[in-house]
């Protein structure tokens, strides 16, 4: 009987040694921690900072990455054009990084010619909630070189030119704002800080035009959706490795794709191609290469639902 009896134990340990092997072999995958859009967006955007000052007597603000505003008494008016007196609000929103322009400033082109970028702010103040205007003159600013770009000028936001015949392209869906020189404004490169007058309360930018002796081309960009979702807000962008540019694609609906301004891309050059959206469950949608300009170069970009830390990475890699 003793054999038997040991013979019946080693089998019921060898049956339940089986069990557990198999319950461990079908152990679900670890769930992956995809990015949602409105969590993600409101990590990432660059936020506006909130001050508050006495108008009449002025003051002084410091934004969190360093752009120093100098209101002189009395820099403040209604929309009447009177000068108001007071504790006015103003709002100050700094952009001074490629990520900073990919995810929350306008893009770096002026009427679709490449800019390089040394920083980007939007300024705004208001009474009461009402919105309020600029002196004409003395309010001063100072933005720190953060971005190491290099000599700038002062840019505006301004209308985009409707092109060489006044006839806007209508097949382009474009924003109808672009960045305008304003060499009205006396601006100064310092060692360490660009300085201005402010022109009014706006977007304003510290750029220059890119100089490139290479051939210019047109690319075009097809996303290619690997979830099969529905997806909206859908963006293309260029994030360039060697300057502090970035650009939209917009999309052209004769060719029905993502296109590049006309021959404003140098062959040559090396960029992050970035393709961005929300699906219908509300994941952002995320999908990036590296690429080399080439002539008339078309591609077909990859885009899914994408793990937060894979984005976060990305986007710690481009500054």
């Amino acid at each position: 009987m003793k054999p038997n009896t040991l013979t019946g134990i080693l089998m019921a340990a060898a049956m339940i040694g089986l069990s557990v092997s198999c319950k461990k072999d079908k152990q679900p995958e670890p769930v992956v921690p995809f990015a949602k859009a409105a969590e993600f967006w409101d990590a990432n955007k660059a936020k506006a900072q909130e001050f508050k000052g006495d108008a009449a007597t002025g003051f002084t603000i410091t934004g969190a990455k360093g752009v120093k505003i100098v209101f002189p008494p009395n820099a403040f008016r209604d929309q009447g054009g009177q000068i108001v007196t007071g504790n006015v609000t103003v709002k100050l929103t700094e952009i001074l990084s490629k990520k900073d322009i990919l995810l929350s400033g306008p893009m770096t082109e002026s009427n679709g010619k490449l800019l390089v970028s040394g920083g980007e702010i939007l300024v705004e103040a208001d009474l009461n909630g009402k919105p309020l205007v600029a002196i004409e003159k003395g309010i001063d600013v100072e933005v720190p070189q953060v971005m190491k770009a290099g000599e700038m000028q002062l840019f505006v936001q301004g209308r985009r030119d409707p092109g060489p015949n006044g006839v806007p392209d209508t097949n382009l869906q474009q924003s109808p704002l672009t960045w305008i020189a304003a060499p009205y404004a006396p601006f100064g490169n310092g060692p360490n800080t660009y300085t201005f007058t402010l022109p009014s309360f706006t977007w304003v930018n510290c750029d220059r035009f890119y100089s490139d002796p290479r051939p210019k081309t047109t690319i075009t960009v097809l996303p290619d959706f690997k979830d099969g979702n529905q997806v909206s807000d859908l963006q293309v962008m260029l994030v360039f490795r060697d300057i502090t540019t970035v650009v939209t694609l917009p999309y052209n609906t004769f060719l029905q794709k993502f296109e590049s301004y006309a021959s404003s891309l140098p062959v040559g050059i090396e960029a992050d191609l970035v393709i961005l959206g929300k699906d219908a469950d509300g994941y952002i949608q995320f999908g990036t290469q590296h690429i080399t300009v080439a002539a008339n170069q078309h591609i077909d970009a990859a885009i899914r639902r994408t793990a937060q830390a894979d984005i976060d990475a990305f986007l710690a890699g481009i500054n």
